[in-house]
């Protein structure tokens, strides 16, 4: 997926320390906060300090992933982290030629919220 601007992604506030390629959604007060697996609307590719301005991915490619293999099909989990378990939608898929890279499906964020 190429975009050719950045108005996609975000850059909001963290609302508490938030992992690196954690799910996240916008609290009410306008902030990024941990996801729950259903309401995902962005991943933050890398650790933020609370109160920090926290990247939120929405299009285009996540890095720094370790432990899935080439096609994995990613998902958020109820701790925010992204995982191949459950039944919650596909967020990112591990692309073939880097296990440590995944396309993000922009498609499937904001479907459940």
């Amino acid at each position: 997926m190429s975009l050719a601007n950045n108005d996609y992604n975000w850059r909001l506030v963290a609302a508490a320390d938030l992992a690196e390629n954690i799910t996240v959604h916008v609290s009410t007060a306008g902030k990024a906060e941990v996801a729950t697996g259903q309401n995902v609307m962005g991943i933050v590719p890398q650790a933020v300090k609370a109160g920090e301005r926290a990247p939120v991915i929405r299009g285009g490619k996540l890095g720094g992933l370790t432990g899935f293999s080439a096609g994995a099909k990613l998902r958020g989990q109820a701790d925010g982290t992204l995982g191949t378990g459950g039944a919650n939608p596909i967020y990112a898929i591990v692309v073939s030629e880097d296990a440590a890279t995944a396309v993000i499906c922009s498609g499937n964020l904001d479907q459940n919220v």
